[in-house]
């Protein structure tokens, strides 16, 4: 007996055996299924247990549509096994690229009541179309389903009620410094974050939002107040360095760069780079062409010799979009 064939009985002892001996745990069978996809869509809560302790991965690819074993756990209904996927990482709204289906998409498709709800609970986005134009909402009222497109309308009007309620966001994104002050001597949390609801400004903080706005004086209240720079924001998991560089605010730069220390807070990453694509702060200055914002970021110290994920420096990158002032800039800057 093999690995899948074990798994395929719901022989766990055996899958163990198989394990021990040296079985590939992430070995790709002829369906085109790992086994952790293979226990995933079987709803094998302990055998998808031991996959994952064993070392699958939860990001394989099946390469006939696209799914994952999130999309396979979703089918089999099991909500227990959708919980233990997301915890070890599976992306709760990878979307197929056949079809373009989310998780959620698949557990409307499905009728699975109880996935629908965990799914919403562990922050499933509401707003994603499938290649069809479809909503896990759409799908959910079109299948009359209206249990499932009542869970979905809830966690709408939840997700619209908890932006109402982030006075201090909607302070910052109006430039209104008096009250920005006001909120904060009221006690309003100086670092909350904006759900993830569909939206441009999705888990932002108020410091992110203020150095992507260009509100150089909100800023430096925020940072007076104990705002901490180093948190990711939005969903490209940035600084807000790098917001204040990719639009150009060379004041904000200098005001996130001056007074390091101040309120206990930490002094920003400046050198940080994206998880999406490895640009830094300077390499996102450059990549738009804003001079003055590279040069805020060299005076505050930033490298210029890392490496986007496309293997170019900050120089290379000015010179590839024909920034050839700029890149002057950069080289006298490396040539010290």
């Amino acid at each position: 007996m093999n690995l899948e064939a074990s798994i395929r009985a719901g022989d766990l002892p055996a899958a163990i055996d198989l394990l021990r001996s040296g079985a590939d745990v992430n070995l790709i069978g002829p369906e085109g299924l790992s086994p952790v996809m293979i226990a995933s869509g079987l709803g094998q809560l302990q055998m998808v247990e031991l996959l994952l302790t064993a070392g699958a991965s939860v990001h394989t690819i099946e390469p006939r549509m696209g799914s994952t074993a999130l999309h396979k756990a979703v089918q089999s209904g099991n909500s227990d096994v959708v919980g233990l996927l997301l915890d070890h990482g599976s992306f709760i709204d990878q979307q197929s690229p056949v079809l373009g289906n989310t998780p959620l998409m698949d557990a409307v498709l499905n009728k699975r009541q109880e996935v629908v709800r965990l799914l919403l609970e562990r922050g499933a986005r509401t707003t994603s179309t499938n290649h069809w134009q479809q909503t896990a909402l759409s799908l959910a009222h079109d299948d009359h389903l209206d249990a499932i497109a009542r869970l979905i309308e809830v966690r709408i009007e939840t997700d619209a009620e908890q932006i109402s309620t982030l006075a201090l966001i909607a302070a910052v994104k109006a430039g209104d410094i008096r009250e920005v002050e006001r909120l904060i001597a009221a006690g309003t949390p100086v670092n909350e974050r904006t759900p993830i609801a569909g939206g441009f400004d999705d888990d932002y903080t108020p410091l992110g939002l203020a150095s992507r706005e260009g509100h150089t004086e909100t800023v430096r209240v925020l940072l007076d107040a104990g705002a901490d720079p180093r948190r990711v924001v939005g969903l490209m998991r940035g600084t807000p360095v790098h917001e204040a560089s990719y639009f150009g605010h060379a004041d904000v730069i200098r005001a996130l760069m001056e007074n390091p220390g101040r309120a206990g807070v930490p002094t920003p990453e400046i050198d940080a780079q994206g998880p999406y694509n490895g640009l830094t702060a300077l390499h996102d200055a450059v990549w738009h062409g804003h001079t003055d914002a590279a040069r805020a970021l060299i005076d505050a110290g930033a490298r210029l010799d890392l490496r986007t994920h496309a293997g170019l420096t900050p120089r290379e990158l000015a010179l590839a979009y024909g920034y050839h002032g700029l890149a002057k800039v950069l080289d006298e800057a490396e040539r010290g």
